[in-house]
């Protein structure tokens, strides 16, 4: 296999590269930062997307244990579709780095949400969350201050 040892360089490297700030009046700070505080806490999004680069693909990566297999999620538990998975090398899913999310529509790996307002409605309904309109909405507004 003369790809795999090329692997964790290769994510070191894409995890290294910073996203440009979001365009000027693409969001609104207020709702962001109330959308902050609901990414953290009541959709706990944070449970994956986590550290500087918002992904957990790195949870067992660089920790000094030998184990340096990037973190994957099955797709069931991320409520996408299987088959797209079973094409890639694992059959799973990373957890997307969020930095400069707003920047790049369609969401998800097969690009099945047209909008991060979809995004954030898949993830209500796969986690049976329980967010008010105004909750959804900050979060949206947080998501496009990545």
């Amino acid at each position: 296999d003369l790809v795999a040892p090329k692997l964790p360089a290769l994510l070191a490297y894409q995890l290294s590269l910073r996203a440009p700030k979001p365009a000027n009046g693409s969001y609104d700070a207020g709702p962001a930062a109330r959308g902050k505080h609901v990414f953290r806490n009541e959709a706990r999004c944070a449970s994956c997307h986590q550290g500087p680069n918002l992904t957990d693909v790195v949870k067992n990566v660089f920790n000094g244990r030998k184990d340096t297999m990037p973190f994957l999620h099955d797709p069931a538990s991320v409520g996408q579709d299987a088959a797209y998975a079973m094409r890639t090398a694992t059959g799973k899913y990373r957890t997307t780095p969020l930095r400069g999310l707003q920047q790049h529509p369609p969401y998800f790996h097969d690009g099945s949400a047209p909008t991060l307002a979809a995004v954030v409605d898949h993830y209500v309904r796969l986690f049976g969350l329980n967010l008010t309109p105004g909750q959804r909405a900050d979060l949206i507004e947080y998501l496009k201050s990545l």
